[in-house]
C-alpha cells in the first residue's frame, strides 16, 4: 500500500474537495505482483542520484512495467530529479504527483505500508501481466506569440526577445479582448515548450508554471523550474472550455488506442487547481472519464503537481489531470 496527504480525494464518481476523510481502494491485477517501495530523501541528494534511486528501487528495476509515483513536495519540491528517475527506471511509464495538504498544515505526509513518512517519495511497481497507460490533460491555453529567453539565470528570466519579461507580459494582456483580460486576473502562467522543432504550439505543448515571484523594478519574473537561454516560451491562461475539450479528446483517443484491452481500474492525480475552482462545478473530472469508461473504478487524490510521461521522458505538469489506466499488456 502506498499513499500520501492531499487537499482533496477522488473516489469513483466523487470529487471530494471540501470535507475530511480518506480513500482506501483495493486493485485486482490477475498474474501481477506490485512493489511498494520508499525512495529515502538521500537517494535524491546523492552526488550520482541515477545510481542512488536506482538501488532504493531494488535490484531489478527493469522487471516492473510501470510506476505510480507520489512525493512529498517540501523535501524534493522540483523536476530537477526527474531525469535521473528515467534512468533509475529505465525509462518506465510513470504517473503520479506531489502531495498536497491544507493551507493551514505545514507538512504533506506519504504512507508506506504501515509507515508514515514526511519526506522523499513512495512508488508503487507493477511487475506481470498488468501495465499502467497514461494519459495527460492540460487545464492552461496558450496566448499572445511564442518567445525566446534572451536573459535568465537559474529560475529567474529577465528578458526575452530581448525585451524584459514584465514589458512583453504587459503587452501581451493588453492585446487580448476585454473578456479575456478579465479570465486572465491571477490566471496567468508560463508555459515552457515541450519540442523545440515544432513550428507552432498548441495547448499540450507546454510545461505550464506559476510566475512565483515578479520584480518591477527590474522586470524579472521568477518561476519555479530551471531555465536556459534560447528556451521558447509562451504565457498561459487557466481555461475551464480548453481543459474539459482537451480530457474528452485524450479519453476519446485512449480508448480508441486500447482497442477493448481489459481495464482493471484507474488512478486520477488531479491539479489542485482544477475542480471547482477552474469548473464551478464539482466531480467534472471523474465524471468525464466515466462518460468514455462507463463503470471505471477510480480512485486518486488532488496533487500540488502531476507526473505524467511526455516525450518518453517523465515530466512535472501543472494545473493537469494525470490518468493511469491499469490495463492488461498487450
Amino acid at each position: 500500500m502506498i499513499g500520501c496527504s492531499s487537499s482533496g480525494l477522488i473516489a469513483d464518481t466523487h470529487e471530494i474537495e471540501n470535507e475530511a476523510g480518506f480513500c482506501v481502494t483495493l486493485y485486482h491485477l490477475p498474474d501481477t505482483h506490485a512493489r511498494a517501495i520508499h525512495l529515502p530523501l538521500e537517494s535524491f541528494e546523492s552526488a550520482n542520484r541515477p545510481k542512488a534511486l536506482r538501488a532504493a528501487l531494488g535490484a531489478t528495476p527493469e522487471a516492473v512495467n510501470a510506476w505510480i509515483l507520489l512525493a512529498a513536495p517540501e523535501s524534493i519540491g522540483n523536476d530537477a530529479w526527474l531525469p535521473d528517475w528515467d534512468q533509475a527506471t529505465g525509462q518506465r511509464t510513470t504517473v503520479g504527483g506531489f502531495a498536497s495538504s491544507e493551507p493551514d498544515t505545514p507538512e504533506s505526509s506519504l504512507f508506506l505500508n504501515g509507515d508514515v513518512l514526511p519526506d522523499g517519495a513512495v512508488a508503487l511497481g507493477l511487475e506481470g501481466a498488468v501495465t499502467i497507460e497514461p494519459l495527460i490533460s492540460h487545464g492552461c491555453r496558450p496566448v499572445g506569440s511564442t518567445w525566446t529567453i534572451t536573459q535568465a539565470e537559474h529560475n529567474i528570466i529577465h528578458q526575452i526577445g530581448n525585451r524584459p519579461i514584465l514589458e512583453v507580459l504587459r503587452d501581451t494582456l493588453e492585446g487580448l479582448s476585454a473578456e479575456e483580460q478579465t479570465q486572465a486576473r491571477g490566471n496567468i502562467f508560463i508555459g515552457l515548450v515541450l519540442d523545440e522543432y515544432k513550428s507552432s504550439f498548441d495547448t499540450g505543448d507546454f510545461l505550464v508554471r506559476n510566475l512565483t515571484a515578479i520584480d518591477p523594478k527590474s522586470g524579472a519574473v521568477a518561476i519555479a523550474t530551471p531555465l536556459r537561454i534560447g528556451q521558447n516560451l509562451q504565457f498561459q491562461i487557466r481555461d475551464a472550455q480548453t481543459a474539459a475539450i482537451d480530457f474528452e479528446q485524450q479519453l476519446s483517443a485512449k480508448a480508441a488506442a486500447l482497442d477493448g484491452r481489459s481495464i482493471y481500474g484507474a488512478c486520477l492525480c488531479d491539479c489542485i487547481g482544477r475542480g471547482t475552482a477552474l469548473y464551478g462545478v464539482p466531480d467534472h473530472d471523474v465524471r468525464t472519464i466515466h462518460e468514455t469508461f462507463p463503470g471505471l473504478p477510480i480512485a486518486g487524490l488532488f496533487c500540488n503537481g502531476e507526473f505524467g510521461p511526455n516525450n518518453h521522458r517523465t515530466r512535472l505538469h501543472g494545473y493537469a489531470a494525470s490518468l493511469g489506466l491499469f490495463v492488461k499488456r498487450c
